[in-house]
């Protein structure tokens, strides 16, 4: 049986030799230039002029490669090994994957959004456990990383929301209602409604790709560490431990001695 029947579309050769590296590669382009909505290894496929199971072959299933155009995505956010400061090292690996979502915006979103199956993509993940761990959180260690990973996460998602319709007479038209909301329906909106035009979330007609809601970010991470760093200075134990309240039996030089010893 020849090459094309067993792989490839008859007619359609491909422009690449089939390995995993370019099926990733092809990958990561569909879902950025065209979004998550259009990736599938059937599209995948197509871009590639082979056939479906080509894929399977060498990469899985969709969710395996989806998980490796998640490394591949994640593998650009540099870990800022050369700060020691464990605040602003969590803060700078915030900014770099924010960063990195504001790269490719259709990839962030896809790859977040959807739980992808791939161990390599825990290479970020394991370096945050890692620098939390160092603080002592015990079994907050957890709701530490959950907190700090879903807000950076979350915000992202969010401030990179799909537009329905990003066309610019569509925004006018959205900015245009938004800017008519009735007092009486909502009345702290209104009331704050130049503080909040376009840069609250909820009350926004431009993609965040492109307004950027830059200072709430910072906001938000400085909040987030505040908070961490507050409850561990709350919790850490007094460095001078109370002396013990035994009293010894005989009031000798060896007994005080021994007393000081033990309390101490």
């Amino acid at each position: 049986m020849s090459t094309s029947r067993q792989g490839r579309k008859r007619g359609v050769r491909a422009e690449v030799p089939i390995t995993q590296e370019a099926i990733i590669d092809a990958a990561f382009r569909l879902i950025d230039e065209r979004g998550g909505d259009a990736f599938s290894m059937r599209a995948v496929a197509a871009d590639l002029g082979v056939f479906p199971a080509t894929l399977y072959w060498h990469v899985g299933d969709r969710a395996r490669l989806l998980g490796l155009v998640e490394a591949s995505w994640a593998s650009a956010v540099q870990i800022p090994e050369e700060i020691a400061d464990w605040r602003e090292w969590c803060h700078e690996l915030a900014r770099r994957y924010r960063a990195r979502a504001h790269q490719h915006p259709n990839v962030a979103r896809l790859v977040i959004v959807e739980r992808a199956r791939n161990i390599a993509s825990l290479v970020l993940p394991d370096a945050v456990v890692g620098r939390l761990a160092e603080l002592g959180l015990g079994d907050d260690l957890v709701h530490a990383y959950n907190s700090l990973v879903g807000a950076v996460q979350g915000f992202v998602v969010l401030e990179l929301a799909l537009i329905p319709d990003p066309e610019a007479a569509s925004m006018l038209e959205a900015e245009a209602e938004l800017r008519s909301l009735d007092p009486a329906s909502f009345p702290n909106i209104t009331r704050h409604f130049d503080a909040l035009a376009d840069r609250a979330l909820s009350v926004r007609w431009t993609d965040g790709a492109k307004a950027p809601l830059d200072a709430s970010f910072e906001f938000l991470i400085d909040l987030l560490l505040d908070g961490l760093d507050a409850r561990l200075r709350a919790s850490a134990p007094n460095k001078t431990p109370a002396k013990s309240a035994k009293t010894p039996a005989k009031k000798t030089a060896p007994a005080k001695k021994a007393a000081k010893t033990a309390s101490a």
